[in-house]
């Protein structure tokens, strides 16, 4: 059970002006919260050193130089998650901005956030793209420019309840880069660098990525890796 009322907690239905009161806030945090090292992956491992892989990356490092995760996707937090990606509650909005207001910028130097936008026919039948919305509260929080460089190349499935293999070949080629045509970056002549992504949270519970091959796989086309080359 969630609640809406703009001046309710959406977890216990207590006053709190900011989504989550201060009660729910403090248990979010304590049941959710990662601390620790973490690996390139994101996934925490018990005695990783900074900077360190797991096995499991070692044996097959990730495609991406680096990746941030504040929260687990656990109890009360999938919760809010489901609520609002798959029934459209948007009032919980209200609760992850309050959970994300006190995250610093995990890459400084980054120019921009890169949502990964969902499929149009995902967009219509929820009528919003809750990673577009969440960058938008990132950007301003962030005071980074939000930058649709990359789009939607075909519908895959749903990724819960998926194997990791499975995840890894329902999203091969599944987006696209294309940085406009002349954009510059905000402070100067640069191209946007699609090679810095920033997801607005949605799905992966705070999980930001920089990949390096901007969703083309090693095994593209000559034609996409050549457009590729040609953006960066």
């Amino acid at each position: 059970m969630f609640f809406d009322l703009p001046n309710q907690c959406v977890l216990c239905g207590r006053r709190a002006d900011t989504g989550l009161c201060p009660h729910c806030h403090r248990e979010l945090e304590r049941h959710c919260a990662l601390s620790g090292p973490l690996c390139r992956c994101a996934l925490p491992g018990p005695g990783l050193d900074p900077g360190a892989l797991c096995g499991r990356c070692l044996d097959r490092p990730p495609g991406f130089a680096a990746s941030y995760c504040a929260w687990a996707y656990r109890f009360p937090l999938d919760r809010l998650l489901n609520a609002y990606k798959h029934r459209g509650r948007l009032t919980v909005e209200r609760a992850l901005e309050t959970l994300t207001r006190a995250q610093p910028l995990p890459w400084p130097e980054a120019d921009l956030i890169c949502p990964l936008p969902a499929h149009w026919r995902r967009r219509w039948w929820r009528g919003f793209d809750q990673a577009e919305r969440l960058a938008a509260s990132l950007g301003r929080r962030w005071r980074r420019p939000v930058v649709p460089v990359l789009t939607r190349a075909r519908a895959t499935r749903h990724q819960q309840g998926q194997s990791r293999a499975t995840r890894v070949r329902n999203l091969r080629h599944a987006f696209r880069a294309d940085p406009a045509p002349g954009a510059a970056h905000p402070a100067g002549g640069r191209r946007h660098d699609h090679r810095r992504q920033r997801p607005g949270g949605g799905a992966g519970a705070g999980r930001g990525r920089r990949r390096r091959s901007a969703g083309v796989g090693a095994g593209a086309h000559p034609a996409q890796r050549r457009r590729r080359e040609l953006a960066v």
